[in-house]
């Protein structure tokens, strides 16, 4: 049934208040659990003389709670796994203490919803969006039964020319194509030093993806092609193009690889296999660097902007710091935090609200949708088996939007597009032609050469500037040869859109309209992991007409078919398992404890103190930024991966540490306002945060 982990976590604040136990889901067949004992369960503990029990208890199709199992466990272990026995139900755990042939329960749970594995059977119903919304406000529900789809009525075209592309489609309809990018980078930010290696996430991610995306979009609006793109740009990446110290750190990285590629031109002049390809780097860095200073003023995020006022582009919006709101929900303001700010930072960034939403890790909960729904959002995205797993089986299968029951569109990823596009070893990707990611002359010249380049620590990193194809699995390299890499392009980008035409007719036969393909890819893949993959997006997105297809943003499509079917998607994610296993496993777990008591403490802060002004109010404010970076999904995916594991441990206890001294000087009424200022300096995301978010439902 369970099992313990005993690996202590790293020193950060232990959790505080009363005994308490935390369940939280990691996929249908596996639990976390975890507790927090005060002084009176500790002398209960060290005074008794049976064993420590677990009770886990199951409610079915809303019974009352029935025991499931039972097994012994171990008081003194941090967390425990445990398995239930079936999904589709709610589960929660007693924990306590045999007393002879009693059991003496001295803890109970959270509850947690163990979600269907497959498709429920509620009723088909569908509905026109705008109704749904309407009948929510007023209370009440209506409905279309199966079989009298109004889908013919109901075709609109969309009408928010800020929001659509301004150019008619030159040819019929088979189907439509919605291309979803998410950007996103965890905030990074340390003024205290010119160079930061975690700062070069961003810059590489500036030069490899951002502009080259902002370039061929450019491009695409001025030759008024009938292309749509739809991209997130979360708050914390947002933030960092447009702060002013990481900006000017940018362009002097940018001055500093042009003068290397100048240097890269005369060192390779005499090997002809490398000198086109040095000579293409320095023309490239030249042209982004005019690009970044001279057309954009060093502000990206206007640009895409305008782009979206173009029509070429529709921005979607994300949670606050991208934090894993299932993870977080056991405290119901943690997750209403992450949403509404996220949404009126977009608003603050962008200009105006966002009409869809990129979930973090695409991670849902049954009952997000209501919040969502709180924010203004209109549509979200999920991967298949959310839909797979649905309360009602969806009849478009994946290829068409689900309604949950507050009125916010679900969007499916297409299976067979991430294939073909995501995966390096069976997709376009790790074609032998394309560069090679690794091969980098920030690790493969010497020192003396390259140095002045890189960390002045000596810590050796890529600096951009790759002069070998993929060639094949081994060590072995060849030269990269760009024109037959930009020919391979081509061919993936017929053959993709080969493809898709044959899905769609395969989709489209009997269908009472066409299908809808939700292609969705992390932004940095084109550019950064897969150098010409902006190349070929471009291509895709030219060629999408000729073939009978239309390139769309969900909320176009919801705007040309506004009935839908309404279903509650299953809880999941994108990541590896198709649930929460990535960000909760042996590795991260013990993140969640100070985590979450962080929240309840939050919460509690801003009952007291929510109202003060001063000194207070700037203190409170900051604790919230504090709390909000320390929840971002990237330090419990980083420790899963064991990438830049000290990194992801230091950020994490560094703003619990931050907000655990905010807290006591809030306390106390001693607040010092020159730390607070550093602190407001340092984490200087969120200047219009409402701690409001923080009030207890």
């Amino acid at each position: 049934m369970n099992e313990a982990q005993p690996n202590l976590p790293p020193s950060l604040p232990a959790p505080r208040g009363p005994a308490r136990a935390v369940l939280l889901l990691v996929h249908p067949r596996r639990l976390f659990l975890y507790w927090v004992k005060d002084d009176t369960l500790e002398q209960t503990i060290a005074s008794a003389s049976g064993p420590a029990r677990l009770h886990l208890e199951a409610s079915i199709a809303g019974e009352p709670f029935a025991e499931m199992d039972q097994s012994e466990f171990d008081f003194r272990a941090p967390g425990w796994y445990l398995a239930p026995h079936r999904s589709d139900c709610r589960v929660r755990v007693r924990l306590g203490l045999m007393e002879g042939e009693t059991f003496r329960s001295l803890l109970v749970s959270n509850e947690v919803r163990v979600p269907r594995e497959k498709s429920g059977e509620a009723e088909e119903t569908w509905q026109d969006v705008r109704d749904l919304r309407k009948n929510r406000a007023s209370g009440s529900r209506a409905s279309s039964p199966a079989g009298n789809e109004p889908w013919a009525a109901t075709v609109r075209q969309a009408a928010s020319p800020a929001r659509t592309s301004t150019v008619a489609p030159r040819h019929p309809v088979l189907g439509y194509l919605a291309m979803v990018l998410h950007a996103h980078l965890p905030f990074v930010r340390h003024p205290e030093r010119e160079y930061f290696l975690e700062e070069h996430w961003l810059f590489e991610a500036m030069t490899e993806t951002y502009l080259p995306l902002l370039d061929l979009l450019g491009h695409l609006s001025h030759d008024r092609v009938p292309a749509r793109l739809t991209m997130s740009l979360t708050p914390t990446l947002m933030a960092m193009l447009r702060d002013p110290v990481l900006t000017e750190k940018y362009a002097r990285h940018l001055d500093r690889m042009c003068e290397l590629a100048r240097r890269e031109v005369a060192r390779t002049r005499s090997e002809a296999e490398f000198a086109s390809t040095a000579g293409f780097y320095q023309d490239r860095l030249q042209r982004f660097r005019t690009m970044f200073h001279e057309e954009y003023r060093k502000d990206l995020v206007s640009q895409f902007a305008r782009l979206e006022e173009e029509g070429v582009l529709e921005i979607i919006g994300c949670a606050a710091t991208h934090g894993m709101l299932p993870a977080l929900a056991i405290n119901p303001e943690a997750v209403r935090a992450q949403v509404l700010l996220g949404v009126s930072e977009h608003r603050r960034q962008i200009g105006r609200a966002p009409r869809g939403f990129w979930l973090p890790e695409c991670a849902y909960f049954e009952g997000l949708g209501e919040i969502l729904a709180e924010a203004g959002i209109e549509y979200f995205f999920v991967d298949a088996h959310a839909f797979r797993a649905a309360s009602g089986r969806p009849r478009l299968d994946l290829h068409a939007p689900i309604l949950c029951p507050s009125g916010v569109a679900a969007f499916s990823r297409d299976q067979e597009t991430t294939v073909q596009v995501w995966s390096s070893k069976e997709g376009y990707p790790g074609d032998p032609e394309y560069r090679d990611f690794y091969r980098d002359i920030g690790f493969d010249l010497p020192w003396a050469t390259v140095g002045e380049f890189l960390d002045p620590a000596g810590t050796r990193s890529m600096t951009g500037f790759k002069y070998h194809r993929i060639t094949g699995s081994t060590d072995q390299k060849e030269p990269y040869r760009r024109e037959a890499a930009l020919r391979q392009v081509a061919e993936h980008a017929r053959d993709f859109l080969d493809n898709r035409r044959r899905q769609m007719e395969h989709l489209a036969a009997g269908a009472s309209r066409p299908p809808l393909i939700t292609s969705m890819y992390d932004a940095e893949l084109f550019g950064h992991w897969w150098f010409e993959g902006p190349e070929w997006l471009n291509a895709v997105l030219q060629g999408l007409g000729e073939r009978g297809l239309r390139a769309v943003s969900p909320g176009d499509y919801l705007q040309e078919f506004p009935v839908s079917q309404v279903s509650e998607p299953s809880t999941s994610s994108w990541g590896e398992g198709g649930y929460f296993e990535v960000w909760v496993n042996p590795k991260n777990d013990w993140v969640y404890p100070p985590l979450h008591d962080a929240t309840r403490r939050m919460i509690d802060l801003v009952a007291r103190f929510g109202s003060a002004g001063g000194l207070a109010a700037r203190a409170l404010a900051q604790a919230g930024r504090e709390l909000l970076l320390a929840q971002a999904s990237d330090w419990p995916f980083i420790l899963k991966n064991e990438t830049a594991v000290g990194y992801a441990r230091a950020r994490l206890a560094q703003h619990l540490d931050r907000f655990r001294r905010l807290e006591e000087s809030l306390s106390t009424g001693r607040i010092d306002a020159a730390d607070l200022a550093v602190l407001e300096a340092q984490d200087n995301l969120f200047p219009e945060i409402d701690v409001g978010l923080w009030r207890s439902a």
